[in-house]
């Protein structure tokens, strides 16, 4: 990635006009240089920095992949002693026209010894001389159709879905496109069909996949006008219901407002988890917790309906950043204005959790009752918020039954 990095430059300093209005060379090296030195990635409940290559997901990471190719093997046809009489790349896909497989295994030798950190893998032809390239099958005589592996299972979203019916036209309307850019004439009515059985297999109306197939066809061969401008005073996104969804948009479209749908969740989403999430202890909800000077007796008590790790960082960085109060003078974090007005550290690190309840209406209550019972010195009330003083009498019992515990917080 770094050497991508320096072939942008190179490329940059040779043609400027390149560059995005506004930018100069050395604003945009910082800018890929940051975006590579600060990739982290998550794994068993720990964060990592990732040292080599880019982030996956990452748009930058596939521009400079392409970069990075693109030079090396723009370099080996040129040096080559035998290259290839016709050469093509995409993303990650080479496709070559070579004499036999020596001459092709001999091109890949050469190009893999250009690089040690890139190897290319070689793929021959068919015995009927194709060759897929991404998802077309290039034939012999060069006329093509739509390639699928073969571990392809032909199952799209299901006609009884809960998909609004532009999401179900979608489907029908994405693939007969595809059919018509990559199937050469002779292979694209057998595509076509193909299509058409596919989709019948997924419980689409015969009538419905012909009327959104020929729609299709005749999109292709008029010319797009731009759209006129929206008239739309606002809009608005919701889950896809599929008995309310047309009635509400009706409603909404009367008045202007532009309607758009979301997925709701799916039993996929709902029971299978693709990441570790922290420690328990720094992400229970509806919690009390405390924070204690390291200087003196001095401590805080306090709530938060967010993961206690969350609320620390924001008293932390009202800390760093001396922003204890707002511009009216209100305290805005009551540790920190203790450390502002004392020069005492607080231990952050060592923030510990008294209580976590069920609700809001039960975390006002325990705050009183920690508040009242405790007496931190770091509050700057006696008394919590929103609980009646009725309750104060119970405040020393209800203490009594706090279990503290460490928060785990290991950040600061």
């Amino acid at each position: 990635m770094r050497l991508a990095v320096n072939l942008v430059m190179e490329k940059l300093k040779k043609d400027p006009e390149y560059l995005p209005p506004g930018f100069s060379i050395s604003a945009m090296e910082s800018l890929l240089n940051l975006s590579l030195d600060n990739c982290y990635f998550e794994f068993n409940s720990k964060f990592y920095a990732q040292q080599e290559g880019g982030p996956m997901g990452s748009p930058l990471t596939v521009d400079l992949a392409e970069v990075r190719t693109a030079h090396l093997e723009e370099g080996a046809l040129k040096t080559c002693p035998d290259p290839p009489s016709f050469y093509r790349h995409f993303v990650d896909d080479g496709y070559g026209n070579f004499r036999d497989r020596e001459h092709a295994e001999n091109f890949q030798a050469y190009i893999n010894s250009l690089s040690s950190d890139l190897e290319y893998t070689l793929e021959h032809q068919n015995p009927d001389g194709s060759l897929p390239f991404l998802d077309v099958m290039v034939h012999a005589d060069r006329t093509t159709t739509v390639y699928r592996k073969p571990t392809h299972t032909n199952i799209y979203l299901h006609y009884n879905s809960c998909a609004p019916d532009r999401t179900k036209d979608g489907v029908i309307r994405s693939l007969t496109r595809r059919a018509h850019r990559l199937c050469s004439a002779k292979y694209l009515e057998t595509e076509l069909q193909f299509l058409r059985n596919t989709f019948l297999q997924n419980g689409y109306p015969q009538q419905r996949i012909s009327l959104v197939m020929e729609q299709t066809r005749l999109s292709l061969t008029k010319t797009k006008s731009l759209k006129p401008p929206s008239n739309a005073v606002a809009s608005v996104t919701f889950p896809y219901h599929n008995t309310l969804a047309k009635p509400i948009k009706k409603v909404l479209t009367s008045h202007d407002v532009q309607t758009s749908f979301s997925c709701a969740p799916t039993l996929r989403n709902i029971l299978t988890k693709t990441k570790s999430t922290p420690p328990t202890a720094t992400t229970p909800m509806n919690s009390v917790y405390e924070i204690d000077c390291s200087d003196c007796d001095g401590g805080y008590d306090g709530q938060t309906y967010r993961p206690i790790i969350d609320r620390v960082t924001e008293h932390e960085r009202a800390h760093r950043l001396d922003k204890s109060q707002d511009r009216f003078g209100n305290i805005t974090s009551a540790p920190a204005a203790h450390s502002h007005d004392t020069g005492h550290s607080i231990d952050w690190n060592g923030t510990s959790i008294l209580c976590t309840v069920k609700n809001r209406s039960q975390l006002d209550f325990a705050e009183h009752m920690a508040i009242v019972g405790r007496k931190p010195s770091m509050n700057r009330t006696l008394v919590g918020p929103k609980v009646n003083w009725i309750w104060d009498t119970l405040a020393p019992k209800i203490c009594a039954t706090f279990k503290k515990k460490s928060s785990d917080i290991s950040k600061f």
